[in-house]
């Protein structure tokens, strides 16, 4: 019998329908999982962990939780979040897939994704900048629209943002599983909106 992709965290698994699923990639600088710790800690939000993703295709990792109690559990290579409330399932990647492996994770991410019947997928990756081309340095955003999405929060909060132009899927360096990502969870979005935003990041001493 095969592992269960998705882990609950309590008796009474959790409900994604309809949701939206904020997806960091391990990419460069680690700026997607530094953008979603901002939003599991933010007050506001008041998220707690709800399950955890089977991390088997992922580079081993286990670590304390941060008050280092131990009613409050380990954190692990995939652990999923979710803010009452506010509609927001975050997902916390906190080791990278083997690359031996990244076809058959992003595989069963998009049978998960489609399973537990998302509404809205945001994938956040980073990018190096040191590889931007010239018609690249004239944006600081890539905006992606691999389906119709003007009637959503984050189409929404994405307007005024500028286009980078009506372009395949570009080369992503430094951006780990993205190009894998982008496309398999664009196929399981018949029947949802996906968004990917695409920062370039550069690192300095």
């Amino acid at each position: 019998m095969s592992r269960p992709f998705c882990r609950p965290a309590f008796q009474t698994p959790p409900d994604f329908h309809g949701r939206t699923l904020v997806l960091p990639v391990v990419s460069v600088g680690s700026v997607p999982q530094l953008a979603v710790d901002l939003l599991i800690h933010a007050p506001e939000l008041q998220c707690a962990r709800v399950a955890s993703l089977d991390g088997a295709e992922c580079v081993p990792f286990v670590a304390p939780s941060e008050d280092g109690s131990a009613t409050a559990g380990v954190y692990t290579a995939l652990d999923v979040y979710q803010a009452p409330g506010s509609g927001l399932v975050i997902v916390q990647q906190r080791s990278p897939v083997l690359k031996s492996h990244k076809t058959h994770f992003a595989q069963r991410l998009k049978a998960w994704i489609e399973q537990a019947g998302f509404a809205e997928v945001l994938i956040l990756a980073s990018m190096d900048a040191a590889f931007r081309t010239d018609a690249e340095m004239h944006t600081a955003l890539w905006k992606l629209r691999p389906v119709e999405a003007n009637d959503i929060p984050l189409a929404k909060a994405a307007a005024h943002l500028p286009t980078f132009g009506d372009v395949p899927l570009p080369p992503i360096p430094g951006g780990g599983m993205a190009r894998t990502s982008v496309p398999k969870a664009t196929t399981a979005a018949m029947h949802m909106r996906l968004r990917p935003k695409l920062h370039a990041c550069a690192a300095s001493p």
